[in-house]
């Protein structure tokens, strides 16, 4: 994910007042160790006290899996984030046309959080449009779902607060009311 693309959703954090830091990592070119040890030392890094983690998709996972060892206070708000494992790249390693492109993303995202260790009040944005997704070509998810994440895949009895928007997987990272529900966790939940 490249740190550009939560472009939309940073200079709304903005205008409400948040000090953003943009965070950007290789989904499956790097090992995910790596990734974790890279989100660690960024959030540990920062002067404020208090960092919000604000994460799309895999980010869910890698923010879940790096938590015991993020020395921060703060909120997680998740957007989509396959935390119960991702039925999309199941199906995905087993055929030969599309096994390549997970590479170091196959284990987190086949598995999800296991055994997670919250420490923070989180907050999970889940799309239900059933709209057109990678998961479309490789599988037939559960519905609802925002056409790559099934709302299953979505659930767990730790998250504070889960929700729902009518809105495919990407688009959430720009959709209006995606925006308002991650102000609305971190002001006054």
């Amino acid at each position: 994910m490249s740190r550009w693309t939560f472009f939309s959703i940073a200079r709304s954090l903005e205008d409400q007042g948040y000090k953003v830091y943009r965070f950007g990592w290789k989904t499956s070119t790097r090992p995910f160790s790596f990734n974790m040890l890279k989100l660690q030392s960024f959030v540990n890094s920062v002067s404020e006290k208090t960092v919000h983690l604000v994460v799309h998709s895999m980010g869910g996972i890698l923010s879940m899996r790096t938590l015991p060892n993020i020395r921060k206070q703060g909120k997680l708000v998740m957007l989509g984030s396959p935390i119960n494992g991702s039925q999309a790249a199941k199906a995905m390693s087993k055929k030969r046309w599309s096994h390549w492109m997970l590479k170091h993303a196959k284990e987190p995202l086949e598995n999800g959080v296991v055994n997670p260790e919250v420490f923070r009040d989180s907050c999970m944005i889940a799309g239900t449009s059933n709209g057109i997704g990678i998961a479309k070509l490789v599988t037939k998810l559960p519905e609802p779902n925002d056409g790559t994440v099934a709302l299953v895949e979505t659930q767990a009895d730790w998250i504070n607060k889960h929700t729902t928007v009518n809105t495919n997987h990407f688009r959430m990272l720009f959709h209006k009311e995606v925006k308002q529900n991650i102000v609305e966790f971190l002001q006054k939940y």
